[in-house]
This record gives C-alpha cells, sequence and structure tokens, in this order.
C-alpha cells in the first residue's frame, strides 16, 4: 500500500541505513572494493525487501520478522562491529575480504531464492465449509485440571527461578527432562490463555474473569525473564500483542514498524534483565546507556561474522554433506543410540574459534543461509531461502485463520522465524517442536466444534484445512 507515510518512512529508513554503511565502511580503509561492493550490493537486496514487504497488499508478519533480521542482524550489526574493530570480528576471527565477500554472497543468494519461494507461491486462504462455519466451544470441563497442571508448573517454575538466583543451578548441565519441564511444561499455559481469553462469552460473568486472571497470573510465572532467555520470551508476547492489537494492525506497515521498534528496542533492553540476577536490579540510566552502546558489537549479533567463520570452515575442511540437517530433524535421538551424532552447527563454530582464535565459550549462533552452505555449499543456500520462503506462506495462512489457536500459533511461528534464521536449526528445531505439540494437545483437550444437528461434538485438528482461492 504506497500511501505518502509509507514512502516517506521507507525513504527515511533506506536513507539511514545507507548513510550508516557508507560512512562505517568508508572509515575502514584498506578494504577490497569488492567487499565494499558486496555489502553495498547486500543492502539493496534488504532494501528491495523492505520495500515489498511495506507496499505489499497484505500483511504478513512472517515476512515483517524476517526483513527485520536481515537489517538488524546483517546490516547494521556488522558495519557498527567493523566500525568498532575493523580488525577482528566480534567472534574473535581475523577480518578477511574474501571470507566477508563471499559471506555477503551467501546472504543475497539466500534472499533472493526466499522472495522468489515467497512470490512463486501465492497466499492462500480458508475457505469455510458447513462443518468449519460451526463455532469453537470451550470444554470447561477439561479447563480445570489443565489449569491445575499449569499451576503445578507455575510452582516448578519458581522453585526454578529461586534456584537459578540462589546459584544452586550453576554449572549443572540441562537433561532432557529439564527441557520437557521448560519447553512444555512451562509453556503450556501460553495456549492455554490464549484460548480462555479468546472464547470471551458474549455476557463475562465472574467465572470467566476467575479462569482469564488465573491463566495470566500462571503466564506472567512460568514464562518470564527469571525462568526463560529473551528469544523464549520474544514469540510469546509478540504473540499476545499481536493478538489483542490484531484490529490495528491490518497494514504491513503497523506490522512492520511493531516487530522492528520491540525487535530493536524493548527485547535488547530485556536481556539486561535475563542476563542478570534479579538482585542486580533495578538496572541504573548508565547501565541501560551503555549496554546500547555496545549491544550490536556483542556476540548476540554474531551471525554475520559466524557465516565467515563458516565459510573459513568449509574451505578448510569441505561440506558436511547433511550431517547437520539430519541431527536437525532428529535431534530427539539421544548420543547413545547414534554415537556419531552431529552437535549443533553453533557449538561447531564456536569448537573452531576456540582452536583457531580466541573464542572462549560456545554459545554462538549460526545462521540458516550459512547451515545450507555449511551443509550442501551454494545448493544448500538456494534450497533453505526457498524453504523458508515456501514456510513463510504456510504460516501466512495460520495467521489469517478464524481458529484462534490456529492465528496464534502462525503469530508465534512468525516471530520464532528470527531465532530460525539465527540458528542453530538444530536448537531452533528442538525448541519448536514441543511448542506444536503444546498447541495440538491444548486444541484438543480444550476445543470442540458443535456439528450443526448439535448431537456430536468432535475436536478439530489445529493444522490443515488450507485451500487455494480459484
Amino acid at each position: 500500500m504506497k500511501s505518502p507515510a509509507n514512502v516517506v518512512s521507507y525513504l527515511a529508513l533506506a536513507i539511514f541505513l545507507l548513510a550508516v554503511e557508507l560512512y562505517t565502511l568508508g572509515m575502514s580503509s584498506g578494504h577490497d572494493p569488492l567487499m565494499f561492493l558486496s555489502h553495498v550490493l547486500l543492502l539493496g537486496v534488504v532494501l528491495f525487501h523492505l520495500g515489498m514487504n511495506l507496499f505489499d497488499r497484505s500483511r504478513s508478519f512472517a515476512d515483517a520478522s524476517v526483513v527485520v533480521f536481515e537489517i538488524t542482524f546483517l546490516i547494521l550489526a556488522p558495519v557498527l562491529q567493523l566500525a568498532y574493530n575493523a580488525q577482528v570480528l566480534v567472534n574473535t576471527m581475523p577480518f578477511d575480504d574474501a571470507s566477508a565477500l563471499q559471506a555477503n554472497l551467501i546472504f543475497i543468494v539466500f534472499i533472493v531464492s526466499y522472495l522468489g519461494a515467497r512470490h512463486l507461491f501465492p497466499r492462500t486462504i480458508q475457505v469455510p465449509s458447513s462443518h468449519s462455519s460451526a463455532p469453537l466451544t470451550l470444554r470447561y470441563a477439561a479447563l480445570i485440571p489443565v489449569l491445575a497442571v499449569c499451576a503445578v508448573a507455575a510452582y516448578s517454575a519458581f522453585n526454578f527461578a529461586s534456584q537459578l538466583q540462589a546459584g544452586d543451578l550453576d554449572g549443572i548441565d540441562v537433561t532432557p527432562l529439564d527441557m520437557i519441564r521448560a519447553k512444555v511444561l512451562f509453556f503450556l499455559i501460553v495456549p492455554v490463555f490464549i484460548v480462555i481469553v479468546s472464547h470471551r462469552p458474549r455476557r463475562i460473568g465472574l467465572f470467566w474473569i476467575a479462569f482469564a486472571l488465573s491463566a495470566l497470573v500462571l503466564l506472567l510465572i512460568c514464562q518470564n525473564p527469571l525462568t526463560e532467555k529473551r528469544n523464549a520470551l520474544g514469540p510469546i508476547y509478540l504473540t499476545l500483542l499481536a493478538l489483542a492489537f490484531q484490529r490495528h494492525l491490518r497494514s504491513p506497515s503497523r506490522v512492520f514498524w511493531m516487530v522492528f521498534v520491540l525487535s530493536g528496542l524493548f527485547f535488547p533492553l530485556s536481556e539486561l534483565f535475563t542476563n542478570n540476577r534479579i538482585d542486580k536490579w533495578p538496572i541504573s540510566l548508565s547501565t541501560i546507556e551503555s549496554f546500547f552502546e555496545e549491544h550490536f558489537a556483542s556476540t548476540t549479533y554474531d551471525a554475520w561474522a559466524n557465516t565467515e567463520t563458516i565459510v573459513e570452515m568449509v574451505s578448510r575442511e569441505g561440506i558436511n554433506a547433511g550431517r547437520q540437517l539430519a541431527g536437525s530433524l532428529l535431534f530427539f535421538v539421544p548420543h547413545t543410540v547414534w554415537p556419531d551424532k552431529p552437535l549443533a552447527t553453533a557449538i561447531l563454530v564456536g569448537e573452531y574459534l576456540q582452536r583457531n582464535y580466541s573464542m572462549w565459550f560456545l554459545n554462538l549462533s549460526a545462521p540458516l543461509p550459512a547451515e545450507g552452505y555449511f551443509d550442501f555449499s551454494w545448493p544448500g543456500v538456494l534450497a533453505y531461502g526457498f524453504l523458508l520462503g515456501y514456510f513463510s506462506r504456510r504460516v501466512d495462512v495460520l495467521v489469517e485463520s478464524q481458529v484462534p489457536l490456529r492465528r496464534a500459533l502462525g503469530c508465534y511461528l512468525s516471530f520464532y522465524m528470527v531465532f530460525v534464521l539465527r540458528g542453530s536449526l538444530m536448537v531452533a528445531v528442538a525448541y519448536v517442536v514441543p511448542v506444536l505439540v503444546t498447541f495440538q494437545l491444548v486444541s484438543l483437550l480444550l476445543t470442540s466444534r458443535e456439528r450443526r444437528d448439535n448431537t456430536l461434538r468432535t475436536a478439530r485438528s489445529l493444522y490443515g484445512g488450507a485451500v487455494r482461492r480459484k
């Protein structure tokens, strides 16, 4: 939608990014002109993508999240990191013109492939049928025991946060049981809360208010900076905001600016709380100022630097021929069953940096385009971009669904795409599968669809039902 406000906002952001790019790279003398040109070309591709998103006829939370990732992780962060230190990357690897050039080309090919897939597969919509038009009802009888389970989860989350703040969990490895507790039990209240709020009765009584308030309290206990990291909290609360203000987020520009502002301001600020114990709260103003000065130069935004590292790893050791993809899809297989199961790509990057440079920890990222290159070279970059474009279209279908839980799942997956893009793929898949299972479980347990004859109720599956308009 090419309104004057859209055009002005697009031009303002484009001019700002171009000015930052040219000024920062201009200060870094002695680099290969081709590397400089590749940075400018990458910026041009990102701005083209931004324009396609802002001026599209329909909104896409998923596409907006991808654009925000490109702007923050591929444009702003790299140039600010080079301005901070033009000789050594944020991951301690020395800057190399050839690797930087190839990293930029990897992202360019990935974005072009992604955009091609999004426009090859048109947006699909749901055609209502006599069955799908029947209203969903909330099973209050099942809601009470489910809330009881959520209360147990909240109690466990409170104990977990207390032990974490006391330092009792320092140095203890995370077990599969801990993963299930955090990603299923603690997360269960999220779709439960959405179901309760979405099925608000026409006449709101004390009964429904009690359920809603109880669910909200349990949600805040289970999902907060003391129990979860920012990358897990972000999709949850962005989803709740998107659902709460969905009537005001009908245009692509509003969706983009909401994601851009919250991702670039609010959630980076939340890192101050997730990375500090409660006795360090409240955070002083000087701490906040210094944090934002160094934020984009931290390893939080190491996606571009680690892509350079993966380019060097492939040049020295060769591609992995699909091992990383197999490990990601079979993440649930324990090492006792699969002794040669690959580690997450980010861990391999961290170990490589520790062996060859000065990296001191392994909690790094491995961007999705670099994952494709690491496993399959350039065909992998093309394929991963294409698949992400197709996936984003399917997520758009969920966002526009009339079923509340499907719509919520679509919003969650849209915002989760930033985590998928940052990587590692194995970690992203391992974290999202419990979310999908939890949404499906809540849909089956708490909602039912009444048939027209009013004699039979059935739980409808959360996924499927998308066809193309003829």
